[in-house]
C-alpha cells in the first residue's frame, strides 16, 4: 500500500513538473517572440540582422525543447499511470473473483456441515423412532380388524392413526437415507439403462394417467460403478417429482442417455410446471419442498444430491416457469479395462 501511494505522489510530482516545462516553454517562447520582434524591426542595416536573429533561434530552439520535454514527459507519464491503473484493476478483480470463490467454497463447507449434523442426528435417533412407530402401526392394524362393521367413526379415527404413523416412518427412513452412517457402502457395475427400466416398472402405479413416458436409451452395453439401490433411488426421486408437476395436464417425460469418452449422461425433461427461479437454488437442501403440505417433505432432491456426491457425479438442472425442467445427471463411466479391474 504503501509503495503504491509513494509510486503515485511521484508521478503526479513528475507530471507536474512536465507541465511547467512544457508551460514554460511556450511562454518564453512567445516572449522571446515579441522581444526580438521590436529590434528586428528597429534594425535597418543587413548585417545587424544576423545577431539577433542568430540569438532569437537559439532561443525558441531551447524554448521549444523545453516544451517537447514537458510535453513527452507528459505522455510517458500518462501512459504510465494508465499502465499501473490497468495492473491495479486487474489485481483488484482477481482478489475479487478470490473473494467470491472463498465465500462460495466457505457457503459450500457450511453446507456439507449441516449435512453431516442432519446425518449424525438421524442415524442416532431413527432407530428409536422406527421402534415407537412399528407398535403404533401393528396395534392400529389389529384395532382395525377387530372392529365391527357398524363402528364405522372409530374406524376412520383408527385408520387417521395407522396413516400418520405410516408416513412418519417413511420420512424417518427417508432421513435415513440421507445419512452417510445409514448408506450402504457396496458399489458393484450396473447398467445406467437397466436400472432406468426397473425403476419405471417399481414408479408404473404411480404415473398419472395421461403422462406418456419416452425412452431415448443408448447405454445398455455402458457400465457405471455404482450403489444400485441409491442410484434406484434417485432415479426414483426424480420421476415421481417429474409425475408430480405434470399433474392435471397432458405430460410428457422423456429419459435419456448418452455417454463420452469418460462419462455417461441421463437426461429427465418433463413438461409441467417448471421451478420458480427463486426456489431453483434451494431445491437440493433438506426440508426445502414447493409442494402443498402435506405432498412433500422436502428431502427427495437432498437425497439425490447426497447420492452424485457419493458417486463422483454431477447433476445440472434447467427450469422455465410453465414450460417444464430438465435434471441432466453425469457419473463417471467404467471403460473397458477399468470394468475389467472392477470385475476382477
Amino acid at each position: 500500500m504503501k509503495k503504491n501511494l509513494r509510486s503515485r505522489y511521484a508521478s503526479a510530482l513528475v507530471l507536474s513538473l512536465s507541465v511547467v516545462l512544457m508551460v514554460t516553454g511556450v511562454l518564453m517562447s512567445i516572449r522571446t517572440c515579441k522581444t526580438y520582434e521590436s529590434i528586428l524591426v528597429q534594425c535597418t542595416h543587413y548585417d545587424r540582422l544576423a545577431q539577433p536573429l542568430q540569438h532569437l533561434a537559439l532561443s525558441l530552439a531551447f524554448y521549444l525543447g523545453l516544451t517537447v520535454l514537458g510535453s513527452t514527459m507528459i505522455l510517458l507519464t500518462l501512459v504510465k499511470m494508465a499502465g499501473r491503473n490497468h495492473r491495479e484493476i486487474a489485481l483488484l478483480q482477481q482478489k475479487n473473483q478470490a473473494m467470491d470463490e472463498l465465500n462460495r467454497k466457505q457457503q459450500q463447507l457450511a453446507h456439507h456441515q449441516r449435512l453431516e449434523l442432519l446425518g449424525t442426528l438421524t442415524s442416532s435417533i431413527s432407530h428409536e423412532f422406527n421402534n415407537l412407530l412399528t407398535p403404533i402401526m401393528g396395534y392400529s392394524m389389529m384395532a382395525l380388524e377387530k372392529l365391527p362393521p357398524e363402528e364405522t367413526e372409530l374406524y376412520d379415527d383408527i385408520l387417521e392413526i395407522y396413516t400418520a404413523s405410516k408416513k412418519a416412518k417413511t420420512i424417518i427412513s427417508r432421513l435415513s437415507d440421507l445419512s452417510r452412517k445409514n448408506s450402504s457402502s457396496t458399489f458393484h457395475q450396473v447398467s445406467p439403462d437397466t436400472l432406468i427400466q426397473k425403476t419405471l416398472d417399481v414408479v408404473a402405479p404411480a404415473r398419472p394417467k395421461n403422462c406418456e413416458i419416452k425412452l431415448g436409451l443408448n447405454c445398455w452395453d455402458q457400465r457405471i460403478l455404482a450403489n444400485e439401490i441409491q442410484i434406484s433411488q434417485l432415479l426414483l426421486n426424480l420421476i415421481i417429482n417429474s409425475f408430480h408437476a405434470m399433474e392435471g395436464i397432458d405430460g410428457v417425460l422423456s429419459i435419456d442417455t448418452w455417454f463420452d469418452q469418460e462419462s455417461i449422461h441421463i437426461r429427465l425433461t418433463d413438461n409441467g410446471k417448471g421451478i420458480d427461479p427463486d426456489a431453483l437454488p434451494h431445491i437440493f437442501e433438506p426440508f426445502f419442498t414447493t409442494k402443498e403440505a402435506g405432498k412433500g417433505t422436502g428431502l427427495g432432491l437432498a437425497i439425490v444430491a447426497q447420492v452424485i456426491e457419493d458417486h463422483h457425479g454431477n447433476i445440472r438442472v434447467c427450469s422455465t416457469p410453465g414450460n417444464g425442467t430438465s435434471f441432466t445427471v453425469t457419473l463417471p463411466r467404467l471403460s473397458g479395462q477399468k470394468a475389467d479391474e472392477t470385475a476382477l
